[in-house]
């Protein structure tokens, strides 16, 4: 592990004095006042000027009878407005909360049912045909929409600052599960906690600032999920908070150029669709110094080929919302070997060593612990205990036992420590009474130089693999004899590098494969593009790809 800097060590220090998220922003605007705090569609904010946005926002909440303890929940873009909600909320004692825009009214409605916000600040092009239903079942709650409204609040009320106590173990926020294999969960933090994870990532990451110049942190991932973990170190550092409208390979290259970002938050198939960016030569991104990524695993042989291409400035962690702080580093200097050459196969594909402080058993069905080596599910017990998801006791059994953190993952120890997380237990496929783990095959696919990304799913009694193609080869995709050669092409090269239970029954390649808001692999909606009646034509799925 690199050797922080002396300024690392001093936001370390007082990060262990500081009890809860609002000294942390109190201490940012004092000390920062003329740097660049934010950057989005509107512009630059400084330090000062994002303050000033906040406690107006809160003059706001205070004379709409809003109070300590009331949740502010929000149904937004990835926008600044974002980040002043989430601060302003550490201004007042209020519990932040929110949805990410791509979930659905259903799943919006459903939480608004069950936690009674105070506040719903939500975006018109969202909620236009919720909104009556919201005023209808709920008429004492308060509603801003973002624009007019939200800009008329703010330059309403003369900036005012909280003065209700805010205490460590007071209900900080409710984050949101992905919501991805059913409706959210949502799990509560108080300062404690959230302080407390902050404390252990600045262990494994050093926010230190470029010589010279701002740090400039790029959120990758959404701040409603992810992304969140960057607000603390941020207002820590003095850095620059930069918040892109989406997270297309074109928009962060660009943005990474423009404003010279040194640290971006990246999921895996973000940092896929760059490299295989047809023009990234174009965009100067010589500032990376700092990739964090996450959110699912990433295939070996791409992470290679972006330690190739950009040096070791990767570092993966491993994780969820119910098991705070990252469970798993594979550090940066971990991605490359003594020569500084891409590290070998085995421990790219590996979501590092586990993190200080935490526990990590691989158990069988039985809930026994099981040796090196022997795959299980992934159990963990972190610092920064879970304790449940929000008033949901039934989910909560389902996922907590006897204090460990049941993941959902299948994983296994090698023999230098490293943990390998195979994927989604229930993504697993039964197969003449094997069960095969799709991310094995799909990690052999990944390394055929045609295959941008790959999926293993069932289809009937099948096994399909299916893959988007690199943008040298996708162009002569339309042409059905050139799909076809290249399914062949590809089902020839991983046959004898796989087992013959892992052997997939046909591939099929498609321009794309859909995504999670969080950038994942959406397995559900790959096997439902195998259904040819519901399945865009080929054409139809360039176009998308295009656009």
């Amino acid at each position: 592990m690199a050797i922080p800097s002396l300024r690392n060590l001093l936001a370390r220090w007082v990060l262990r004095h500081l009890r809860t998220a609002r000294d942390v922003a109190r201490l940012a605007y004092r000390l920062h006042g003329r740097k660049t705090a934010l950057i989005d569609r509107r512009g630059s904010l400084t330090y000062a000027s994002l303050h000033d946005r906040v406690l107006r926002l809160h003059a706001w909440m205070r004379a709409q009878g809003v109070h300590k303890g009331d949740i502010v929940f929000t149904w937004l873009p990835e926008t600044g407005e974002q980040y002043e909600i989430r601060l302003a909320t550490y201004e007042n004692g209020t519990v932040f909360a929110a949805f990410h825009k791509h979930l659905p009214t259903v799943a919006v409605l459903d939480m608004l049912e069950r936690l009674r916000p105070a506040v719903f600040i939500h975006d018109p092009q969202l909620s236009s045909t919720i909104v009556p239903v919201v005023r209808q079942r709920w008429p004492t709650m308060r509603l801003l929409a973002l624009g007019i409204a939200y800009e008329s609040a703010l330059s309403a009320h003369p900036p005012q600052r909280g003065r209700e106590p805010v205490h460590e173990d007071d209900l900080l926020a409710l984050h949101m599960t992905s919501g991805t294999t059913g409706l959210p969960k949502s799990i509560g933090y108080t300062h404690r906690k959230y302080l407390d994870s902050v404390r252990l990532i600045s262990q494994a990451i050093d926010f230190r600032r470029p010589s010279g110049s701002q740090d400039v942190n790029m959120l990758g991932t959404p701040l409603t999920g992810p992304g969140s973990g960057l607000v603390l170190p941020t207002l820590l550092s003095g850095g620059a908070l930069l918040m892109p409208e989406n997270f297309h390979a074109d928009t962060l290259a660009r943005l990474v150029a423009r404003h010279r970002v040194t640290r971006a938050f990246l999921s895996p198939s973000a940092i896929i669709d760059l490299l295989d960016h047809p023009e990234l030569n174009r965009y100067d991104l010589s500032s990376l110094r700092h990739v964090p990524y996450g959110s699912e695993m990433m295939p070996a042989a791409k992470l290679a080929e972006a330690v190739s291409r950009f040096g070791p400035i990767f570092q993966q962690g491993y994780g969820c919302v119910e098991a705070l702080p990252p469970i798993s580093w594979l550090l940066p200097q971990e991605h490359v070997d003594s020569r500084g050459e891409p590290a070998a196969p085995d421990i790219l594909a590996s979501a590092g060593r586990v993190a200080g402080g935490v526990e990590v058993v691989i158990r069988d069905e039985h809930f026994q612990a099981l040796p090196t080596g022997q795959a299980g599910f992934i159990t963990v017990r972190t610092p920064v205990a879970f304790e449940g998801y929000w008033k949901d006791p039934v989910r909560t059994a389902e996922t907590l036992r006897d204090g460990w953190v049941l993941m959902g993952d299948i994983g296994y120890f090698d023999g230098q420590g490293h943990l390998h997380v195979l994927g989604r237990a229930a993504d697993r496929i039964q197969r003449a009474g094997h069960w095969i783990n799709p991310r094995e095959v799909e990690e052999v696919a990944h390394n055929h130089p045609a295959v941008k990304e790959a999926c293993l799913v069932p289809c009937g009694t099948q096994t399909v693999l299916v893959f988007s193609a690199r943008h040298e080869r996708r162009q002569t995709l339309s042409n059905p004899q050139a799909r076809a050669a290249l399914e062949h092409e590809l089902l020839e090269y991983v046959s004898p590098r796989l087992s013959p239970q892992q052997q997939p029954d046909r591939a099929h390649v498609v321009a794309y494969i859909p995504r999670s808001f969080l950038n994942k692999m959406l397995r559900r909606e790959v096997r439902a593009m195998l259904d040819q009646s519901a399945a865009p034509t080929w054409a139809t799925r360039l176009d998308k790809v295009a656009a």
